[in-house]
């Protein structure tokens, strides 16, 4: 995996690792899989995906905790089932290697309280003004014990992975609002990953390639190129599981699954996540290319509860509104009836979920919505996209212009015709921007940063196009990252980690280091909890 500097990933850095991400980590495409019609095998009560009693299965190797993933999440639930008392630990991992969508992540980890935030002089943050964005943001749609787990626990885990993966933090930076959310509760909490001894490599690979081997350091056993395709089950009780060359591995204590979302999952998105079905359809997503929500898929067989939202979403081009201390490209964003809908200046996942309901409620599965900029897109910042001060910035401009995404034109009424929207609508609407910025108010949606005004020609026009960094849902789990079933009981000895879990993010993503937290948090809990099962 590529490494980054200290200052975070660079767009370009980001897209490149991406792209060697993808590369190395796909295996035998993106078919999705889906669950196994029923009589497929005994479910609950028997072996799981191998069928019979489990009694009769040939076990290929006998250990405390198995845990399927080798993600972020997974590779912390295995170090922490070792350092709770688990003898013989291995982790399954379906990639050629390690690392999974984690080690594609910008690296960032939120925490409240944490000593990174008072070396920077940020010493009012708290658990509770933590738990009260999460809970704000999540719009009533998660559970209140699982982030308040994760708020408490929060600035003790950053530590715990400091200390245990030589681990330290570059950066710490903060989120944008949502137009409801109390500005109080709103700090620079966001934690940018660095290796402790190498403080210049930053990013979710840091993480990972440093937690492999710690794990490997305790005696932890990890097997690549392994697709674990079912849970073994006694009594109801997971008792290990089943790959797909048919072998299986007992687990005495707990199975953890650990094994990303739905990402790559076409059904499965067209059942339970809409907007993320039309991201795979028609925007881009960037996950690990094993992201097929196996392990949700496994649950659902043995009876797991799951719950689905929406997306983890960005602007990736421009990385909009992603890190308050980065400057923005002045644009403002419109609807195919030429009109602003959504303040601009939010935490980027909200305004993307945005993007999504005016595109389809103004043209369906085939809805758009552009971002409009004027001759100051190339002269702003060197962090802004298509900026000639950017690295590449006029390059990149050229060839999203040849290639048709991004327009330009001398006039708002001909920068209109190209993007097929009412030049009159665009017009009033430009010069409704214009006149809030004049008096420093945005006076349709309070909008705060970058009152620039679109006034000077040419202009130009980009069909914005989500990036896809992860689908929200999955397994539910309790405080003890114990998988949750049908009644409503935790499944005994089976536990989830990571975004193969849900309940702990609501409808949109409320912006960076809520992902790793609870990838950390749950990663954490579970492998102690399947070490004392």
């Amino acid at each position: 995996m590529k490494e980054t500097n200290a200052q975070g990933l660079s767009r370009r850095n980001f897209l490149e690792a991406t792209a060697l991400g993808l590369g190395v980590l796909a295996v035998g495409g993106l078919a999705g899989c889906a669950p196994k019609a029923a009589g497929d095998d005994a479910g609950s009560q028997g072996a799981g995906a191998s069928g019979g009693s489990a009694a009769d299965v040939k076990w290929d190797g006998e250990y405390d905790v198995v845990v399927c993933g080798g993600g972020g999440g997974g590779l912390t639930a295995a170090y922490s089932a070792l350092e709770n008392g688990a003898s013989k630990v291995i982790v399954l991992e379906k990639g050629t290697m390690c690392g999974g969508t984690t080690a594609l992540a910008e690296g960032a980890v939120q925490a409240a309280g944490t000593k990174w935030q008072k070396d920077k002089g940020i010493t009012d943050d708290t658990p509770d003004l933590l738990y009260n964005y999460w809970k704000t943001d999540a719009e009533g749609l998660v559970d209140d014990d699982l982030i308040r787990n994760m708020a408490d626990n929060a600035a003790d885990n950053v530590q715990w992975m400091a200390d245990s993966f030589n681990i330290t933090f570059a950066n710490v930076f903060g989120a944008y609002p949502t137009p409801y959310l109390d500005p109080a509760d709103l700090k620079d909490r966001i934690h940018l990953i660095a290796d402790a001894s190498d403080p210049a490599k930053t990013g979710g690979a840091v993480w990972t390639t440093n937690a492999q081997k710690a794990v490997e350091g305790k005696g932890g056993e990890i097997e690549t190129g392994v697709e674990v395709t079912g849970l073994v089950m006694d009594n109801g009780t997971a008792v290990g599981v089943e790959t797909k060359d048919g072998k299986h591995y007992k687990a005495n204590k707990g199975v953890v699954l650990a094994m990303a979302g739905i990402e790559h999952n076409e059904e499965l998105a067209f059942r339970f996540n809409p907007q993320h079905y039309w991201d795979l359809k028609t925007q881009s997503v960037i996950t690990a290319a094993t992201d097929t929500g196996d392990g949700i898929v496994m649950g659902m067989e043995v009876g797991a509860q799951t719950v689905f939202h929406g997306c983890v979403d960005l602007l990736l081009p421009t990385w909009s509104y992603t890190n308050n201390q980065n400057p923005e490209i002045p644009y403002i964003l419109v609807n195919m009836r030429g009109t602003r809908f959504v303040r601009e200046d939010t935490t980027y996942a909200f305004h993307c979920r945005a993007l999504f309901n005016e595109a389809m409620e103004w043209g369906g599965a085939e809805g758009a919505t552009y971002m409009v900029m004027d001759s100051k897109m190339t002269t702003c910042d060197k962090m802004c996209a298509w900026s000639d001060n950017a690295e590449g910035g006029a390059a990149a401009r050229e060839k999203a212009l040849a290639d048709g995404t991004l327009v330009q034109a001398d006039s708002l009424e001909a920068l209109a015709a190209a993007i097929g929207v009412p030049a009159a609508n665009l017009a009033f609407t430009v010069d409704k921007w214009n006149a809030d910025c004049a008096v420093g108010a945005d006076s349709l949606y309070g909008r705060e940063k970058q009152l620039t005004a679109l006034d000077t020609a040419p202009f130009y026009a980009w069909k914005t196009q989500n990036s896809n960094i992860g689908a929200i849902g999955g397994l539910k789990i309790d405080t003890d990252a114990a998988i949750i079933g049908a009644d409503g009981k935790p499944i005994p000895h089976l536990f989830g980690a990571g975004v193969n879990t849900a309940g702990w993010i609501g409808p949109y993503y409320p912006g960076s280091g809520t992902c790793l937290q609870g990838t950390l948090n749950w990663g954490r809990i579970a492998g102690k909890s399947a070490a004392s099962a």
